[in-house]
């Protein structure tokens, strides 16, 4: 390739080798070509009823707990030919993998608004203050996060799309929160409040099966800043999916907006 081209694809080091200015162009024509010859292919699939395609999501953790395996298992019974490759990570890996191709969907919280992405849905998602149903402010209607101060807190990692949400909002607030534990994992956050009487702030779909159980219970926030946040669906803005992709975005925007209604509800 590099004779053909002409220009070095690879610097080669002692230590392996990476890419060029020009390899990283040549990376990203051949992933291209590589996704419209998927797209082909799922055409081709879908006049037979959509038979057989992977598709590649990569979403935050919240949804792991319930929507995300519950809506695939939905779908696996009414297209069985299509299996699934999910990636866990935080929402600016969900945004760098979708803006570089390397995966159909991304399901990221209160993603950046950026050229090379279309937001194909969004649903408001706001944070409230996980609790155990035994802490003394478990039984308020509302609270605020200066209110939470005197209590220890678990907050997200730094630079996650939520930590920043709550750290403009507390610079909204003129507070400060001293976090006794800071972690980009969602099951330390929600153990941390089991085994004490912490609070931590995510969304209630990250809680899901503890707030059923009734062992935590989620509390509002009176903060207008952390209500304003959405979970987003995102794919790259010059890319077209394959037909099996799409369809799961639209089985999943159903199945997550069924999820929130009386969710929304019980919140009001």
């Amino acid at each position: 390739l590099e004779d053909e081209f002409g220009v070095p694809l690879f610097q080669r080091h002692a230590r392996g080798i990476e890419l060029t200015s020009a390899g990283e162009i040549f990376l990203r024509h051949a992933r291209s070509s590589l996704r419209q010859v998927e797209r082909v292919r799922s055409e081709l699939d879908a006049l037979k009823g959509l038979r057989r395609g992977t598709v590649n999501i990569q979403s935050i953790e919240s949804l792991v707990q319930h929507l995300l395996p519950r809506a695939i298992a939905r779908f696996s019974e009414r297209h069985p030919g299509i299996s699934f490759d999910v990636t866990i990570d935080g929402s600016d890996h969900v945004v760098a993998a979708v803006r570089e191709g390397r995966t159909d969907i991304g399901i990221a919280f209160y993603s950046p608004a950026e050229r090379d992405l279309t937001t194909i849905f969004k649903i408001r998602e706001p944070l409230v203050a996980l609790m155990s149903a035994r802490h003394p402010l478990a039984k308020k209607p509302r609270i605020s996060l200066a209110e939470s101060t005197t209590y220890p807190i678990a907050l997200p990692a730094r630079n996650s799309g939520s930590r920043i949400l709550i750290d403009v909002a507390c610079k909204a607030a003129g507070i400060a929160i001293a976090p006794v534990l800071e972690s980009n994992s969602i099951q330390l956050k929600v153990h941390f409040v089991h085994v004490n009487h912490g609070i931590t702030f995510l969304s209630r779909l990250s809680a899901w099966d503890s707030l059923r159980a009734g062992e935590l219970v989620a509390v509002p926030i009176r903060d207008r800043i952390v209500n304003s946040a959405t979970i987003d669906a995102i794919t790259h803005a010059s890319r077209q999916l394959p037909i099996a992709a799409e369809e799961f975005l639209r089985f999943l925007q159903g199945e997550l907006q069924n999820l929130r209604d009386p969710m929304a509800s019980a919140a009001d």
